[in-house]
């Protein structure tokens, strides 16, 4: 019982660790699909007077602005414009309605869209010469080329014919903004100005450089576009930012409240077992007095029955130890197999766990042991070949 008390101890620090840090990597996957460490500006409309302009102005953001911002803010390490508008995407009879976006080749890492083997998302070279390529997402490419490779066919986007360079690989997103990924066509956007008749961009998506706050970046973009565009820069109604770096930060947060009291909870549970460790080898330093009394008299020494005493409650921690992880490693198996792993993610235990448990469960059977042995190496031979404790 003193082991399974060790044992369950381990097994709920390490089960509940391992469970929290695999949900924690799954649910950082899903927001970062849409994009690692984005921000997104959207043109608002001002809500107070400027310089002789009354509020209610709407600034709008073209390739001026996009050039201000690459030389302005250097902290920005990429920016990308953005238009959107929903089209019809025919392959003969089929069709799909889907989000066209215009974008820069930049787009692609921003929003974490990674080709399909043998594909490619769009180039300079498309940009440049205005060609009439498009990237697909994956659920449109399975909806338009079903069991094919769309790689090289063509598709009808707004009566233009395009050809298909790629398809995205399936991703699960949690965030989003004008719908998924998976239902949307990137295209030039070169090329989506010159076929749509559009020279204004619906939105910015950007990411500062490492190393660099966000809040620093956005009060430095907001002041080049108010410059640029004759606003207050204190006006906040001016311009919509989405900062998803402030999201991660509060996950990260909520993780880390979660995974103290998870620790916490385990930590008690080993003592617990401890204490249980503790109380079982004075039990039986009590009942082996006289057998230690012998081995006095027959001239072992003291340090060495402290050595052996301990050596008996580290064993019985190591080994409940043992069971404990060998059961959250077990179970953590089982959810990876099984289809919980998709909600949850795969739990895993980090060398710096297993690390600490070990260290923990070293020093709370020596900790456990260090009194019992104590009161064994203590016994005098005489009184205990005598009968007496």
């Amino acid at each position: 019982m003193t082991v399974l008390g060790v044992a369950w101890g381990t097994f709920a620090t390490v089960a509940l660790l391992s469970f929290g840090a695999g949900l924690e990597v799954e649910m950082m996957k899903r927001a970062q699909a849409m994009g690692r460490g984005v921000m997104i500006l959207w043109p608002n409309e001002t809500a107070r007077p400027w310089r002789g302009l009354p509020e209610g102005q709407r600034p709008r953001l073209d390739h001026r602005d996009l050039a201000r911002l690459r030389e302005e803010v250097p902290e920005l390490e990429t920016v990308c414009p953005e238009t959107l508008r929903r089209e019809v995407v025919a392959r003969g009879d089929s069709v799909y309605r889907a989000v066209i976006a215009g974008v820069e080749p930049s787009y692609q890492d921003l929003r974490s869209m990674v080709p399909k083997r043998g594909g490619r998302f769009l180039s300079e070279r498309d940009e440049r010469e205005t060609r009439a390529v498009a990237f697909l997402g994956d659920r449109i490419a399975d909806q338009l080329f079903p069991g094919s490779n769309p790689v090289g066919q063509s598709v009808t986007i707004g009566g233009t014919r395009f050809t298909v360079v790629g398809a995205m690989e399936p991703k699960t997103q949690d965030s989003d903004y004008g719908g998924k990924d998976n239902e949307r066509v990137c295209i030039p956007a070169s090329t989506y100005a010159q076929r749509f008749g559009e020279r204004f961009f619906d939105n910015l998506v950007m990411r500062a450089a490492p190393g660099v706050a966000t809040d620093g970046v956005i009060a430095s973009v907001t002041d080049v576009v108010a410059r640029a565009k004759n606003f207050d820069p204190a006006d906040e109604g001016a311009l919509r930012w989405w900062d998803t770096t402030e999201a991660d930060r509060i996950r990260s947060y909520a993780f880390l409240a979660m995974n103290v009291m998870t620790g916490g909870a385990g930590l008690l549970t080993l003592l617990v077992g401890g204490l249980g460790v503790a109380n079982l080898m004075f039990l039986r330093v009590r009942a082996r007095t006289a057998e230690i009394g012998l081995h006095l008299a027959l001239g072992s020494t003291r340090r060495r029955v402290l050595t052996a005493v301990l050596l008996d409650g580290v064993l019985l921690t190591a080994f409940g130890g043992a069971l404990g992880v060998s059961l959250a490693f077990a179970a953590g198996q089982l959810v990876a197999l099984s289809p919980l792993s998709a909600s949850v993610g795969q739990p895993s235990v980090s060398p710096a766990l297993a690390l600490g448990v070990v260290a923990i469960l070293v020093l709370l059977g020596l900790t456990a042991g260090w009194f019992p042995a104590r009161r064994a190496a203590a016994v005098d031979p005489i009184l205990a070949l005598g009968g007496q404790p």
